[in-house]
């Protein structure tokens, strides 16, 4: 999976509320997958249910509405159909800095 963990921080005026990740299968053989569990009250996820021998997929995370203006630290799990029922969880960050706090200025005084 790239990148193996997904921040969506936020320290400018643009939103981002969405992130991009792809997992690749190195395997040889078709590989399903299922989400085992993830925060779903802070965000959504859309992922294919299968990656081809040798593919690569493409997937996203996007940030649910109302927690936007939230710091916090989730993760989600995905587990793999192969023999071991391999699973893998992600973290998932953000941290909310506002305008406002960034813009620091600096003040000169005299003698």
């Amino acid at each position: 999976m790239k990148p193996y963990k997904l921040d969506l921080s936020q320290f400018g005026e643009k939103l981002r509320d969405k992130i991009n990740f792809t997992i690749s299968n190195v395997s040889d053989e078709k590989i399903d997958l299922t989400i085992v569990s993830y925060a779903s009250k802070f965000f959504e996820i859309t992922m294919p249910s299968s990656v081809d021998a040798g593919k690569t997929i493409s997937c996203s995370l996007k940030l649910n509405k109302d927690i936007l203006k939230q710091n916090f630290e989730k993760s989600f799990t995905i587990e793999t159909s192969d023999s071991k029922k391999t699973r893998f969880t992600v973290p998932v960050k953000r941290q909310v800095r506002s305008s406002t706090q960034a813009d620091t200025k600096t003040v000169k005084r005299g003698k």
